[in-house]
C-alpha cells in the first residue's frame, strides 16, 4: 500500500507540468509528415507522455541543438538518444525497451577503391558524421579526431552530397541500414547508395531528461512507459511500423 501511494503521489506531483520534447529528423524513427512529427519512436513517446498526463510540445531541431537544449535546460525531454559513457552523467535516462539498432560505417557504392575491414583502418579515411550524434561521440572515444578524419555536418543529407563522385569531400558516413535506405528512397536516390562496411555498435533507444529536471517528472514518465509496455501498447506500435518495412 505504501509503494502504491508513493507512485500515485509522484504522478500527481508531475501532473500539471508542461515539458518540451525535442528530437531530430531521423526517418523512419522520427519524421515530419504533412506537418506532423511522426514515426515509431515518436508514437511511443507520445503514448508515454499521454499516459503520464503531462502537457508537452514537440519540435524537430538539428541534433546538436536538441542535445544541448536537453542537457542544459529544465523539463526538456530528448529522444531518440543512445546511452554512451560520455553522455551518461548529463542525463536521467528512460530506456525504450524493445527497440535497439546496429550502427555502421558506410561507403558509397561507387567507391570501389575503398579497402576497409576494421575500425582502425577507417582512421585513414574522411568520415562525414552528423554533429553530436551517438556515432560522432563513439568515434571520438575511439581516437578519431574532428578535422582530421571526422567531418561533422548538421544532417545526413549533407554527407550524401559531399560523398558524390563530382564532389568527393568525404569517403565514409555513419548510420543504420534502415534509416539510410529510407531517406535515400524518399529523396529519389538509389536505396543501396551506401554500403555497410564496418559495424560500430548495437544500442538501445532511450529518452532522457537533463539533470535539472526533477525526479518526480522523470519517474512519472518512466512509470508511464512501463505501463504502456505491460499493457501491450508498445508492441502494437512497434509491430505496426515494422510491418511497413517487411
Amino acid at each position: 500500500m505504501i509503494a502504491i501511494a508513493f507512485v500515485l503521489m509522484q504522478t500527481a506531483m508531475a501532473q500539471g507540468k508542461s515539458i518540451k520534447v525535442v528530437t531530430e529528423e531521423w526517418p523512419p524513427y522520427t519524421q515530419r509528415i504533412n506537418g506532423e512529427v511522426r514515426g515509431v519512436v515518436t508514437e511511443i513517446v507520445r503514448a508515454t507522455l499521454e499516459r503520464a498526463n503531462l502537457d508537452y510540445s514537440l519540435e524537430l531541431y538539428p541534433w546538436a541543438r536538441a542535445y544541448d537544449m536537453a542537457r542544459t535546460q529544465k523539463d526538456v525531454l530528448i529522444y531518440s538518444i543512445f546511452k554512451l559513457p560520455v553522455r551518461e552523467p548529463h542525463f536521467k535516462w528512460i530506456r525504450i525497451e524493445g527497440l535497439s539498432i546496429d550502427m555502421y560505417l558506410f561507403s558509397p557504392k561507387h567507391r570501389t577503391d575503398i579497402a576497409l575491414s576494421t575500425l582502425e583502418e577507417a582512421k585513414h579515411y574522411r568520415i562525414g558524421v552528423t554533429r553530436e550524434t551517438s556515432t560522432h561521440h563513439f568515434l571520438l572515444s575511439q581516437g578519431f579526431q574532428d578535422g582530421i578524419n571526422l567531418f561533422p555536418v548538421n544532417c545526413e543529407q549533407q554527407n550524401k552530397m559531399k560523398s558524390s563522385a563530382n564532389i568527393s569531400r568525404i569517403d565514409l558516413t555513419t548510420g543504420d541500414k534502415l534509416s539510410l535506405a529510407h531517406w535515400l528512397s524518399q529523396e529519389g536516390h538509389p536505396s543501396d547508395y551506401w554500403v555497410p562496411r564496418v559495424p560500430l555498435f548495437n544500442e538501445d533507444f532511450y529518452m532522457a531528461f537533463g539533470n535539472q529536471t526533477s525526479d518526480d517528472v522523470v519517474e512519472a514518465v518512466r512509470k508511464a512507459f512501463a505501463a504502456i509496455r505491460e499493457e501491450g501498447q508498445l508492441n502494437a506500435i512497434v509491430d505496426k511500423y515494422w510491418r511497413m518495412f517487411e
